[in-house]
């Protein structure tokens, strides 16, 4: 299996996984807190952006690592050095390439995206 990188894990996540995500009860939270914390449309949709695919990306390095996948093994993964540095990268690759993950999506896509913050 060839390894993916963290940009095509963004790409991938782009429509369907994303708003399955944004409609659950961890990501309705979070956008709240996006809503007040962040003014800009853009920020807010990054933000979102970032915990959804940092959320993935937890599920995936437990399964790497054989960790069982409890709430316990979840807590101490976020709390480790290799949380962070994922979330680092993470956060970066959504930065740099947020025009090019956002033209992924379809122009309703777009807008439910924005809805989502309204």
């Amino acid at each position: 299996m060839k390894p993916t990188t963290c940009l095509q894990h963004c790409i991938k996540g782009m429509g369907k996984p994303l708003f399955d995500f944004a409609e659950s009860k961890e990501a309705t939270k979070y956008i709240e807190v996006f809503k007040k914390m962040q003014f800009n449309r853009d920020n807010q949709i990054k933000e979102l952006l970032i915990v959804y695919n940092s959320y993935h990306m937890v599920q995936g390095a437990i399964q790497v690592k054989g960790l069982p996948k409890t709430q316990d093994s979840v807590v101490r993964f976020m709390m480790s050095k290799d949380f962070d540095e994922l979330h680092k990268e993470i956060a970066m690759t959504v930065e740099k390439n947020f025009p090019m993950l956002m033209s992924c999506l379809s122009r309703k896509d777009k807008r439910k995206l924005n809805a989502l913050f309204e």
